[in-house]
């Protein structure tokens, strides 16, 4: 029997997506007094609109708020400094953190703006072309900014070039200056692989693959120590002094090695998984319950697992993999992935174990993440029935489960 799918050369056809490409910006002296300018109004704005929310019962709607906007701008003149549509996004995002919080269980009421909780970034949208590279190609023209000087790679330079900018955020972070672009562009998924893997995420490991793949946790103790250095030298110098500045300065060094050693880690990781396997198949996690353990928590927040399983999402939406989670309760491992026997007195000191049935030996995180994958086949294998009507195949029979991937073959009708 042949398959219906041509598996030496399907991709799953070209696509419009929308994405964001980050590029670092080098801004002038009078550029970045502009910036700084622009981000405080934006908080000064968020302030005052969401005192009128809180404090006077105001219902926040894009009338009521932009008719606060317009007395705002009467009454202090600096906002006309600020990029128009940079203003108006102000209350966009405001009404957005509101309907979260109205609609969406555990979100919090919007926070004002402070020092503790700063604003660091606006977003200006673009209109007429007034967000542009020029011919240079190394500046990037910012309305009210003027040209900046910028620095990415030529795949992204010649993205942006060919795609329409819809908006672009100016972001501050850690003394570094970043412009996030957002265009439509044109998307080729990747070629199918027709492999499945079910992965298991935990804090003796972060990423157990059942194919076999172990991922260690990213060794950052030196970036972690020098983090830990210039904060106690800050703490010793007078905020606001050339050494205080000094320190900071290097403590923004060390804190972006740090988040660039960590993000591209898990880019090269999330890329593998999805370029080699069209199915991946995780567990519902209680990451919450995970944090409230106090010997969990540290490593949790150095493992990023919210970061993980969020590139893992979007990527396999973007290449048209099917990326399922199986439920929180499922015994994944305290299951015997050779024989199906439950071990229920199965403890967390325990990285091997026994099966007493079948006598097979497990490592207790690979054991877990073949579990996973077999789950996650199953789940998908019902819910491919479910589409089916009785006695109607259309002309497709699934013949099964087969060691990688659910395989479909061509049969006559039934």
């Amino acid at each position: 029997m042949s398959s219906i799918i041509d598996e030496n050369d399907y991709y799953g056809g070209e696509q419009d997506v929308t994405e964001a490409v980050k590029i670092r910006l080098y801004p002038t002296t009078e550029q970045k007094k502009k910036i700084n300018q622009n981000i405080g109004n934006r908080g000064f704005i968020w302030n005052k609109m969401l005192g009128k929310i809180k404090y006077e019962n105001l219902k926040p709607t894009q009338k009521n708020l932009n008719k606060i906007l317009k007395e705002l701008r009467n009454e202090y003149p600096f906002l006309e400094k600020s990029e128009s549509s940079s203003r108006q996004q102000v209350f966009i995002d405001l009404i957005k953190a509101y309907n979260k919080h109205k609609k969406e269980k555990g979100v919090g009421f919007p926070k004002f703006k402070t020092e503790k909780n700063p604003n660091i970034s606006f977003r200006i949208q673009s209109n007429n072309n007034n967000i542009r590279l020029n011919e240079r190609k190394n500046r990037i023209q910012v309305p009210t900014i003027g040209k900046i000087k910028f620095k990415t790679s030529k795949e992204h330079k010649q993205k942006i070039q060919e795609s329409k900018i819809n908006n672009m955020t100016i972001k501050l972070e850690n003394g570094i200056y970043y412009g996030i672009i957002n265009i439509n562009t044109k998307h080729k998924p990747m070629k199918r692989s027709f492999q499945a893997v079910g992965i298991d995420i935990g804090i003796r490991r972060p990423l157990t693959c059942s194919n076999g793949l172990k991922i260690e946790e990213l060794n950052l103790t030196n970036e972690e120590k020098n983090i830990k250095y210039y904060q106690r030298e800050m703490d010793k110098k007078e905020p606001g002094s050339r050494r205080y500045r000094e320190a900071q300065q290097k403590y923004w060094k060390a804190m972006n090695k740090k988040i660039n050693k960590k993000n591209d880690q898990y880019h090269k990781i999330t890329h593998h998984m999805v370029k080699n396997n069209d199915i991946i198949a995780l567990e519902t996690l209680n990451i919450k319950g995970w944090f409230k353990n106090n010997h969990w928590a540290p490593k949790l927040q150095r493992i990023s697992v919210y970061e993980i399983i969020r590139q893992l999402k979007y990527k396999s939406q973007r290449n048209n993999r099917k990326l399922i989670q199986v439920g929180r309760f499922f015994p994944s491992s305290q299951k015997c992935s050779n024989c199906g026997y439950q071990y229920m007195d199965l403890k967390l000191s325990e990285e091997e174990w026994t099966c007493p049935k079948c006598g097979k030996h497990h490592d207790r995180d690979l054991n877990a993440s073949i579990n996973i994958k077999n789950e996650g086949l199953r789940l998908i294998l019902e819910e491919i029935i479910k589409t089916i009507p009785d006695r109607d195949c259309h002309g497709l029979r699934c013949a099964g489960i087969g060691s990688k991937i659910l395989t479909f073959h061509s049969v006559r009708a039934c």
